[in-house]
């Protein structure tokens, strides 16, 4: 029909529990996530509350960023490090 590969999206929409996910708002941290093959489940805009500002807000599994989140606090989590 449009002459190319099918291509799988990574975001995998769910219904989710707000205790089984974790919101991250942070670019280069979410960008790392991603980087490191952990996707959202869901996206939306937020307002940042000190500068009224629109900001993008990711939602993602706690089970799926726990390594992840753990590096990231050690100020160890590269690209390619997971």
């Amino acid at each position: 029909m449009f002459g190319h590969d099918l291509i799988t999206p990574n975001l995998h929409p769910r219904p989710y529990y707000p205790s089984e996910v974790v919101r991250i708002v942070n670019s280069k941290q979410f960008k790392l996530y991603i980087a490191n093959g952990i996707y959202p489940i869901d996206i939306y805009t937020g307002m940042d509350r000190k500068t009224g500002k629109t900001i993008l807000v990711m939602i993602f599994l706690k089970e799926e960023t726990k390594e992840a989140y753990e590096l990231w606090c050690k100020y160890e989590l590269e690209e390619d490090t997971i």
